[in-house]
């Protein structure tokens, strides 16, 4: 096609206009209107120069797009060197089709001829769109120039390309007529650059190539290896990507004799089947098959579509494709709700999935926003490509470790049937099979077994006599007699343990719990069931009965264990089978003193070398422990001749006065011994070990080490000094003991603050007993436990009552019950105290607990933990008999009390001459400065009550506000005193009406308070 000159028409024209007048003027402008607005007319564009440096040009942007202009089109050129503009006119390829044309003009500024390629890509991802996406296709049917040859076109299966020859200096416009509707990327590429680009793009998909394929293949023979549905639905993805790739890099058309107008049908099914083969992984590797009914048929269903999908792109590409597409972003959705949940009830290929499917998640996102054109470039699309590999190669590493897994974890998706329930049991109870075929007289027993004991495989699938060969000496009878049981009874059940020799000569305990289905026919027989390895809990069983009966410090047997041994020992000398026991009750002088001069380390030290030192003189027969604290026993059977036993006294004493070395000092002990011999008149251990006792006491009265041999008439001489255990532990059952309530004052308003509980024993015979008495003994006997219980329950029990009659919202009253150190350092006593206070439901700081001096000081770090939780719970704390101990400042911020109680002495001697009133004022103003309170004992004049008043002191406790009453007498007490109050509140509403408003008024006649009653005579 040729085009027309117009340029001398124009001049031609325009100098007419300058002669003529302006009536032609106006037609000459309307003429010129009209031919421009001609239909299928365009202006001239401006030329593209070619830069023969640039190895591509993107001329999309630079041309001028003309649509529904028709089959023909008449476009202005684009004026050249000389500024002339030529006009031409393009036809349609084929007529009807009324195409669209992208105009475009190309010059070269160059004295040589330039050729460039003009390539437009069948497709590109970039703004394909998700919903019918716009797949392979021609995009341009040709290209006309307005100079010279029609450009020459390029055979090519993933792009329209034509060559175009540009002479120097040229200008030449160029119509391409587009085969669809959507306008395609058009470049002009230097012939080798886009040579080097095609090889490069090639050598980097042949990479993505070989990964995924090797993939693929990889994943594929760990199926035939492994025979796990993970594997081949992962290798079904992989596949699927490479047959994607294949079709996308343009390899399909070189495997297959396929031309490129089917390639749209190949790429849309590539798609569809990379969606299905997902679904399909998700579904297996999840193990949603496993869940409900309904969930399952639903993926099925899902499946079956997207591979229906795959025939639907033959007949319609682009629905197909679209479908894939959007059904790629539904299973995002689907699987990161479902990865989720599995998840978070602890399944562990959910949790393993997370990584991968986090990055397909930002795959997906950047391929959406790909296809719809907010992100372009080959780089971008190249990225895309290469993380679809990187996701590929990480679900292989997920899948892979599922691969050689011995054993896998417990189901967690349906309900699995009773056989694997069973199975799983058994595997995870960490047993072993066990089976006896009585016809063949065979056991057979697991491998593992086998490998526990070090024995060879199959040592133990024997016969039943070879295999009592690996049973202990001891376990073979009763286990042969067992079996034999089973063979009567034609059945039944199988529990024993027994011990299996291992390979160095050790033991292992077993325990086996068997059954036998009842079968008449006794050859028929078999016993199947599980053997245990219960080594470590027979073990933990003998140490635990080991530290029951012996001393935890010493190792030696306690008092438990003594006093067993030792009524044997009666028993078998009374039916004459053995020599008479005698007994040395041996107590440590002074020890106590030990302990707090160089602290309980060194004190449980000396403690252990004596108890060596003691068993050196003793034979085998004998028997020495611990009975507590200071006090070891020795029981003799050996020997009975009272020669030989005062010879083993004498030697025992002298071993304990050896000095030991402590600290470089020599430290020497002494002993008080007390021994007594079975006279026939000692019916139980208990007696015998109470005389020996009592000797023992009769040996310390009269000195430090001594030795003293038990007569009756120590025992009639004894009682009437101490009360021994037995009578104490039958006081208690009897509610022979009694708690006393003694009143506490507020000193500053003499009103009645508390009470502190104090124990006495009614003794039958001895009358009424102080608790200094029998709280030595309780603590040394360890009665001192059953008997704080009882007071602290007493006591709160009493309080609870006392709040009900007499209720206070501010200061209630409280009771102070004291505390031993058996008491304080028990385990279970927060939790006792805790419970206590929870269940009478006392106001807070209602239970005050006394807490001596030197008792917190024999373990600081432990009493401070145990007072904080104490008061924690609701405790009040008192540190009682201040100043009579260490009276230690340093450690007294550390504990944290509440209240400071001072000794009786302190206040007794401070009506004296001296330093004592000054030693008292400076501990109240002390404990004042510490924010804590003060009690003052042995308040017993008026005087005493006014001193301490005046120097600050909060409560006061004697005989001067009352001595110990019974609980009787608290109750009418504290009912006096609330008559006593609701008395003083109806004067007070009667005379308020009277009184002025904002005006308190005080009554000026109050009757006195009732008297404090004395002490109980019950």
């Amino acid at each position: 096609m040729v085009a027309r000159n117009a340029s001398a028409c124009a001049k031609g024209a325009a100098s007419w206009l300058k002669r003529q007048g302006g009536a032609c003027a106006v037609a000459w402008a309307l003429l010129l209107v009209a031919v421009t607005l001609l239909p299928g007319l365009a202006h001239a564009i401006e030329a593209i120069p070619v830069d023969p440096a640039a190895p591509v040009t993107d001329i999309t942007v630079k041309g001028e797009l003309y649509e529904g202009r028709g089959d023909r089109l008449q476009i202005e050129t684009a004026p050249g060197p000389d500024g002339y503009i030529g006009r031409m006119a393009v036809q349609a390829s084929t007529p009807g089709t009324n195409p669209n044309w992208l105009v475009f003009a190309l010059s070269n500024p160059t004295d040589e001829r330039i050729v460039r390629w003009l390539v437009a890509p069948r497709y590109t991802l970039a703004n394909s769109g998700v919903f019918r996406p716009e797949l392979d296709a021609p995009r341009i049917t040709a290209v006309t120039p307005s100079l010279g040859f029609r450009p020459e076109p390029l055979k090519s299966d993933r792009a329209d390309m034509f060559r175009l020859n540009i002479e120097p200096g040229q200008t030449v416009t160029y119509a391409a007529e587009l085969a669809s509707t959507r306008v395609p990327r058009l470049t002009l590429w230097n012939s080798n650059a886009y040579q080097a680009k095609q090889q490069d793009r090639m050598l980097f998909n042949g990479v993505l190539l070989g990964i995924t394929g090797l993939l693929a293949i990889f994943l594929t023979a760990i199926f035939a290896a492994n025979h796990r549905a993970i594997f081949p639905a992962t290798a079904l993805v992989a596949w699927a990507a490479l047959v994607y790739f294949c079709v996308d890099f343009g390899f399909w058309n070189k495997l297959f004799p396929v031309g490129p107008d089917r390639t749209a049908v190949y790429r849309a099914a590539a798609e569809a089947g990379l969606a299905a083969s997902l679904v399909l992984f998700l579904y297996t590797f999840l193990r949603i098959g496993l869940w409900h009914v309904w969930i399952k048929t639903m993926f099925w269903g899902w499946i079956a579509a997207q591979f229906a999908l795959i025939v639907v792109a033959i007949i319609d590409p682009q629905t197909a494709s679209g479908l894939a597409r959007a059904s790629t972003l539904l299973l995002a959705g689907v699987g990161t709700v479902l990865i989720a949940y599995f998840a978070l009830r602890g399944q562990d290929r959910a949790m393993s999935l997370i990584p991968s499917w986090m990055l397909l998640i930002v795959w997906l996102l950047g391929a959406s926003m790909i296809v719809l054109g907010k992100l372009s470039g080959e780089v971008v699309v190249s990225g895309l490509v290469a993380g679809l590999v990187l996701i590929l190669v990480l679900l292989g590493f997920t899948v892979t470790q599922f691969a050689f897994r011995t054993g896998g974890g417990a189901v967690s998706l349906g309900p699995p049937s009773l056989v694997q329930m069973k199975s799983l049991a058994v595997d995870g109870s960490g047993t072993h099979v066990f089976q006896w075929h009585a016809g063949r007289d065979v056991i057979t027993v697991g491998s593992d077994i086998e490998n526990e004991l070090g024995l060879d495989p199959g040592a133990l699938n024997v016969t039943v006599d070879e295999f009592l060969q690996h049973m202990h000496a001891s376990d073979r009878e009763r286990f042969r007699l067992m079996l034999w049981s089973l063979q009567e009874r034609q059945g039944g059940d199988l529990q024993t343990d027994f011990r299996l020799r291992r390979h160095d000569g050790t033991y292992l305990w077993y325990d086996l719990r068997a059954h036998a289905a009842p079968n008449e026919n006794v050859r028929l027989l078999r016993c199947v069931g599980l053997l245990r390895d219960v080594t470590g809990l027979k073990r933990s069983h003998e140490r635990l009965m080991h530290d029951a009966v012996h001393d935890s410090l010493t190792g030696l047997p306690n008092r438990e264990l003594f006093m067993d041994r030792l009524q044997g020992a009666i028993t078998r000398a009374a039916e004459g089978q053995s020599n008479r026991p005698t007994v040395l009750f041996i107590d440590i002088d002074r020890f106590k003193n030990v302990n707090k001069s160089f602290g309980l380390v060194i004190g449980d030290s000396m403690l252990l070398t004596l108890g060596r030192r003691l068993g050196r003189h003793l034979n085998p027969q004998d028997t020495l422990a611990r009975l507590g604290g200071d006090q070891f026993a020795i029981l003799l059977i050996s020997d009975s001749d009272p020669h030989h036993v005062a010879t083993l006294a004498e030697r025992v004493r002298r071993a304990l006065r050896t000095p030991m070395k402590i600290s470089a000092k020599e430290i020497i002990l002494t002993a008080s011994i007390g021994i007594v011999v079975h006279d026939g008149t000692h019916m139980t251990s208990q007696d015998m070990l109470r005389d020996g006792e009592i000797a023992m006491l009769r040996a310390k009265r009269g000195g430090a080490d001594r030795i003293e041999i038990f007569n009756a008439a120590m025992r009639t001489e004894d009682e009437s000094h101490l009360p021994l255990e037995s009578e104490l532990r039958m006081a208690l059952d009897r509610q022979q003991i009694t708690v006393l309530y003694q009143p506490i004052t507020r000193l500053a308003s003499n009103q009645l603050a508390g009470f502190e509980a104090l124990l006495r024993w009614d003794h039958p015979t001895r009358g009424r007993l102080a608790a200094d008495d029998f709280i030595p003994l309780a603590e040394e006997s360890g009665l001192i436990v059953d008997l704080g219980s009882y007071v602290l329950n007493q006591a709160l029990e009493q309080a609870a009552s006392w709040h009900r009659v007499l209720p206070r919202d501010r200061d209630p009253l409280f009771v102070s019950v004291n505390v031993s150190s058996r008491q304080l350092f028990r385990q279970d006593m927060v939790q006792e105290i805790r419970l206590v206070l929870a269940r009478e439901s006392v106001p807070k700081g209602t239970l005050k607990l006394e807490i001596t001096e030197s008792l917190v000081m024999e373990n600081p770090e432990r009493a401070v933990e145990i007072l904080t939780w104490l008061k924690t719970y609701g405790a009040s704390l008192a540190l009682d008999d201040f100043g009579t101990g260490y009276s230690s400042l340093s450690y007294l911020h550390r504990f944290p009390f509440d209240v400071i109680k001072v000794d009786r002495s302190l206040v007794r001697d401070s009506s004296l001459n001296g330093q004592t009133p000054l030693i008292l004022r400076s501990v109240i103003a002390l404990a004042h400065e510490l924010g804590k309170e003060v009690v003052a004992e042995g308040v017993e004049t008026q005087a005493d009550a006014s001193y301490l008043r005046s120097i600050g002191c909060e409560f006061g406790q004697g005989y001067y506000y009352g001595e110990p009453m019974s609980a009787k007498d608290v109750a009418a007490l504290l009912a006096a005193l609330a008559s006593h109050r609701k008395r003083r509140q109806r004067e007070r509403a009667r005379a308020e009406p009277d009184a002025p408003s904002g005006l308190e008024i005080e009554s000026q006649s109050q009757e006195p308070l009732p008297a404090l009653p004395g002490p109980s005579t019950a």
